[in-house]
């Protein structure tokens, strides 16, 4: 029988200790801001290379070793072996992950750049790139007259996974603001992209 009051507090401790241990680790979210995924110690061809769908794309543990890269000679090894172990299994007949991913990056770029910014780092470049064409486009007004019209994209249910192994949702909108388009969730507001614009406009991601 215990009846030492520090031996019953050992005792707590330990076993709450124990309990602590047995629960499942929380899952590292990845970061999405653009600043968050900016490699400094990279050049210009690597340093940005997780803006836009690849971090979709990429595991929450991939974004983490990508931004602890020193080198490009790192990244260049790194970005192999990404599409390297994505295109494994992938029948002869078929694109690999990485073929069609850098075929919609080409085609995004030529469809959604907006002035000197990438189509394919754009919100509908990235959904572009990661689940394909969608099987309507359609506009839609919204109630106040000066708003201006959004741009929906629809995606059947029987779509299949995207590049980021998800199935996409079944619409998206998008507005546009000052010269550039965004995926609107119908509470953004204009002050909402204002960041975005600035990075736009200063070139941070051209």
């Amino acid at each position: 029988m215990i009846s030492s009051p520090k031996i019953r507090l050992s005792v707590v401790l330990v076993l709450g200790l124990s309990l602590i241990m047995a629960l499942p680790a929380t899952a590292k979210k990845k970061p999405k801001n653009p600043d968050d995924l900016f490699n400094p110690m990279l050049g210009p061809d690597y340093a940005q290379w997780l803006v836009g769908p690849i971090v979709e794309i990429a595991t929450a543990k991939e974004v983490e070793r990508f931004l602890e890269l020193i080198s490009d000679e790192e990244a260049e090894g790194f970005v192999a072996q990404f599409w390297e172990k994505r295109n494994e299994g992938t029948p002869v007949f078929q694109k690999t992950p990485q073929q069609v991913y850098d075929q919609r990056v080409e085609e995004a770029d030529k469809r959604y750049s907006e002035g000197a910014y990438p189509g394919s780092r754009t919100d509908r470049g990235k959904v572009f790139i990661l689940y394909g064409e969608p099987e309507s486009v359609e506009y839609e007004a919204q109630d106040r007259i000066d708003d201006p019209t959004l741009e929906v994209w629809y995606y059947p249910k029987e779509t299949p996974e995207g590049l980021d192994g998800e199935q996409p949702d079944g619409r998206y909108r998008f507005i546009k603001v000052d010269g550039a388009t965004f995926l609107y969730s119908g509470r953004n507001m204009r002050r909402d992209f204002r960041d975005e614009l600035k990075r736009r406009r200063t070139g941070w991601s051209g």
